[in-house]
């Protein structure tokens, strides 16, 4: 929001959701995706003016204490997105995912391309959630050939202003660990998140691209540049570490994410690169240590 405030190339930031935010460009409609009737709402809103881009990013990262709510705004509201963008005819649609669509796996190839297939991991809702809706995205942008589609595919984004599983995973002063396995992360710091979202504005390009920061490093690395300590437990341990913290409410990492924390999925970068013109500014380990001071 900020980069777009700051572009002076951008006209108006219309934003359709249940709140507004600060920003002088700001014209704001309320929308609840999880409404029968947001569909109309969104054509109506979308066809009173031109509009030049949609960036869908209403997607819970928060703790998600309703599957079944994060799940609607996902999965229904996401259908209701892509109906009223094909009605209005926008140019153009920019789709947040993550790299964890790819699922980790200990088959995994060396560096995992867009091609990849999206293995995704059958416990977690939550990834289950995203394969759903690139499976929907993909489906809308072979239907709508004219339009140009774009879905970035996040590493872990980290920083003082973010909120989702990884941060809350690696902001403990004690992280529990797999005893026996240190697999390869990658993680992107949020001003690269933004910049990337930013350069989508504009990119003669369509499809999907995955947005990594420079450089890999094992868990246990990330762990300790994020201030904390890796605390390695076997298996039965390890699970019933996390089944505990996740009954206290500290909002964990939840165990049906133990495949991320078991095996490496690295994504490659370049097609970012050469396409979009996005190289990042920070190492990996520059995101981790952003939640050091956050």
């Amino acid at each position: 929001m900020h980069r777009l405030e700051r572009d002076p190339e951008v006209e108006s930031i219309l934003v359709l959701d249940v709140a507004r935010p600060e920003g002088a460009k700001v014209e704001f409609h309320r929308v609840d995706l999880t409404r029968h009737d947001a569909e109309g709402e969104l054509t109506d809103a979308l066809t009173e003016r031109p509009v030049d881009a949609l960036y869908h990013l209403a997607f819970l990262l928060g703790p998600i204490r309703d599957g079944s709510l994060a799940h609607e705004l996902e999965v229904i509201g996401t259908m209701n997105v892509l109906t009223a963008a094909g009605r209005a005819r926008l140019p153009r649609l920019v789709v947040p995912s993550m790299t964890a669509v790819y699922g980790a796996r200990g088959n995994n190839p060396a560096l995992l391309r867009e091609e990849s297939p999206m293995q995704g991991c059958p416990h977690s809702r939550f990834v289950t959630d995203k394969v759903e809706v690139e499976g929907q995205v993909r489906a809308f942008r072979e239907r709508h050939p004219d339009l140009r589609v774009l879905v970035l595919r996040f590493a872990p984004v980290l920083g003082p202003s973010v909120d989702n599983p990884a941060t809350r995973f690696l902001k403990r002063g004690v992280v529990p660990t797999l005893l026996g396995f240190d697999p390869l992360w990658q993680a992107l710091h949020e001003e690269d998140a933004a910049r990337a979202l930013h350069l989508a504005l504009r990119a003669d390009a369509s499809g999907e691209f995955n947005i990594v920061g420079r450089g890999v490093l094992p868990l246990s690395g990330i762990i300790q540049q994020a201030g904390a300590r890796p605390l390695p437990l076997p298996g039965p341990l390890f699970r019933a570490a996390l089944h505990t913290l996740d009954m206290v409410g500290t909002g964990t990492l939840p165990v049906a994410l133990l495949d991320y924390i078991h095996y490496s999925w690295v994504a490659d970068g370049e097609r970012a690169e050469s396409a979009l013109g996005f190289i990042p500014y920070h190492h990996v380990r520059d995101a981790a240590a952003a939640l050091r001071r956050s």
